[in-house]
């Protein structure tokens, strides 16, 4: 997509289908394994710092640039991941390794609004501007710090709401 250039009609559909299963998720409470827990946050992770690689690849800036915007991205994201960890509902279950998390709508958010901010930037910025890319890779390492700290918070309460619970002999 270069500057000026209006998605497709098929780019437009992909978009709306992964933002509506986002937020789809995060509406509702979840039963959720640990395992399964850590397996989506590497994930979108994964993701987040996919994008940035491959915008990397085709539009380099400078490496320094790229430094300092992950720093940023790193030193903006944990501090907020940390608040939605803490704010984040989390229950024990029945079963050891399970446990059920509220509804996150602002991790959501936060994820999806870093993708949306990024497309519009590479949509205003002319492809190869570094303004755009940095600010972008920012942006996603700053959506990817959120979920690897808030995630972190999240097991750290699950784990001491586990070893609270009293053990049922069996």
């Amino acid at each position: 997509m270069s500057q000026g250039e209006p998605l497709n009609g098929t780019s437009i559909l992909i978009w709306i289908v992964v933002i509506a299963l986002i937020l789809f998720r995060a509406s509702r409470p979840q039963r959720i394994s640990v395992a399964r827990m850590w397996a989506q946050a590497i994930i979108l992770m994964f993701l987040g710092a996919f994008v940035i690689y491959s915008y990397e690849r085709l539009n380099p800036a400078p490496a320094w640039e790229v430094i300092v915007a992950i720093a940023i991205g790193v030193a903006a994201g944990v501090p907020v991941g940390i608040l939605r960890g803490r704010h984040t509902q989390v229950s024990a279950t029945d079963r050891h390794g399970v446990m059920q998390l509220g509804p996150s709508w602002a991790t959501a958010g936060i994820y999806v609004g870093a993708f949306v901010l990024r497309a519009l930037l590479r949509f205003v910025f002319p492809p190869a501007s570094t303004i755009g890319g940095v600010v972008g890779d920012a942006l996603m390492v700053f959506a990817i710090a959120i979920i690897g700290t808030t995630y972190y918070a999240v097991y750290r309460k699950y784990e001491a709401l586990d070893r609270a619970r009293p053990e049922t002999a069996v």
